[in-house]
């Protein structure tokens, strides 16, 4: 009788302790990516691995999402266009409910050597433009150009469900597993 319970004592510490491993080990930070030669966009643990299959698929639409206190913080999204002329850097951040409060963009323009840092509040459902600055790319001055400048034209998301790698992000297992893979458009 002694030794049975014994048993089940060291079990209960056992998964007591995997239980306790296995929250510590959840990530403080997903990395993922657009895989479109495999149609599916997959999230990853570890920088390494992620940059690894960032270079395999030579991936366009990549991000990082950012967790503090155990919650979602930041959503960061990078999107490059298959000619490398232009870059958008998205920084969404991510209030204590979830919701997206507000995004910084900056756009990288390579031909007109310019980068535009723009600022959106996000509220019920709309973003709205708080402020806008343009600058050479090469030197970081400020542009004074009339010219107007032209940018490609990327949404801004107002709600995470918007992302097209939603289904993604409400995988159980985002934190815990080394990779996560859903097909684009849909889950897996």
């Amino acid at each position: 009788m002694k030794t049975f319970r014994t048993a089940i004592l060291s079990a209960t510490l056992l998964l007591l302790q995997r239980g306790f491993a296995s929250a510590q080990s959840k990530a403080p930070s997903v990395f993922f990516l657009e895989d479109t030669a495999r149609n599916q966009w997959c999230a990853f643990n570890s920088e390494a691995s992620w940059n690894a299959a960032v270079q395999d698929a030579g991936a366009m639409t990549v991000g990082a999402l950012t967790y503090s206190n155990d919650l979602p913080s930041q959503l960061d999204v990078t999107e490059t266009d298959e000619s490398g002329d232009w870059t958008v850097y998205d920084h969404y951040f991510v209030d204590e409910h979830g919701r997206l409060v507000r995004l910084s963009r900056m756009i990288n323009i390579l031909p007109g050597d310019r980068s535009v840092s723009q600022t959106f509040s996000i509220s019920e459902g709309k973003a709205t433009k708080t402020a806008a600055t343009a600058k050479q790319l090469s030197s970081g001055k400020p542009l004074t150009s009339p010219k107007p400048i032209w940018l490609p034209k990327l949404p801004i998301e107002t709600n995470i469900k918007m992302f097209p790698f939603a289904a993604l992000l409400e995988r159980s297992d985002l934190r815990t597993s080394n990779k996560s893979c859903v097909k684009i458009g849909g889950r897996r």
